[in-house]
């Protein structure tokens, strides 16, 4: 009969044989699975692009330092988003995984809202204040033009500061996109007696920077109207009906 001390003896040694199969099993797992992350399964194939307008895919790839082969855990995709969005026109950037073999760069581009006349360039900025480009010339654009803005400008990539720049992006942002196609330039040199000019010359104005959407939907009633003369100035900057003056 054997020993108590043996038989507690042989558990014990059983015990051990059985953690450390236990162990070399979870051991072989592991590498099998780092082995399998490494493979080509995981190699990125595809690299897709959304809500890109101004921009084709190739071009925010490029920006992004992203390329085919890499393998997929391996690729940088916070640096990837720092990098797109250091440009001006990138006005949010999110990268994402697609696995297995996929990357998905989304990005909001800014929208051109006007130009900025400064010194003797002019300033493309967005509707949320950022300057885009510089422009040495109108070129072929058909942006309202701000004057009587702070002179100087920042460099592309940089917000425009200033309470006139400011005061002209309000009103244009309240306008429906057909009213803002129709505006030639927002002078701000007065801010309390900003005007605007369309493109059939007519002079709006607007006065200082309260009731700015209610003044909006004033001249979208007057413009209405469609009257047979052509109009000289209308003026909603006070309270009340606006004053109407054709051209004689």
């Amino acid at each position: 009969m054997p020993s108590l001390y043996s038989t507690s003896h042989s558990h014990k040694k059983s015990g051990r044989w059985h953690i450390i199969q236990s162990l070399f099993f979870i051991f072989i797992c592991c590498l099998a699975v780092f082995f399998f992350l490494q493979s080509s399964f995981f190699r990125v194939r595809e690299i897709t692009v959304r809500g890109n307008k101004g921009f084709n895919a190739a071009e925010v790839v490029s920006l992004s330092g992203l390329s085919d082969g890499v393998n997929i855990f391996k690729a940088n995709l916070k640096q990837a988003e720092s990098k797109v969005a250091m440009h001006p026109v990138i006005q949010s950037v999110q990268i994402v995984r697609d696995f297995p073999a996929a990357i998905i760069i989304e990005i909001k581009e800014r929208q051109q809202a006007a130009l900025v006349f400064s010194g003797d360039s002019f300033a493309v900025i967005s509707s949320d204040g950022y300057c885009l480009a510089k422009e040495s010339s109108l070129g072929r654009t058909n942006l309202p033009i701000i004057t009587g803005a702070e002179p100087g400008l920042p460099a592309p990539g940089q917000k425009v500061s200033g309470e006139k720049v400011s005061a002209a992006l309000d009103y244009l942002r309240a306008m429906p996109i057909n009213l803002r196609a129709a505006v030639s330039e927002l002078n701000v040199t007065d801010l309390n007696n900003i005007r605007m000019y369309t493109m059939d010359k007519a002079e709006v104005r607007f006065g200082d920077t309260e009731r700015i959407p209610e003044k909006i939907n004033l001249y979208q009633e007057v413009i209405r109207q469609k009257y047979a003369n052509k109009i000289q100035y209308i003026d909603i900057s006070y309270k009340g009906s606006p004053v109407i003056k054709f051209v004689q």
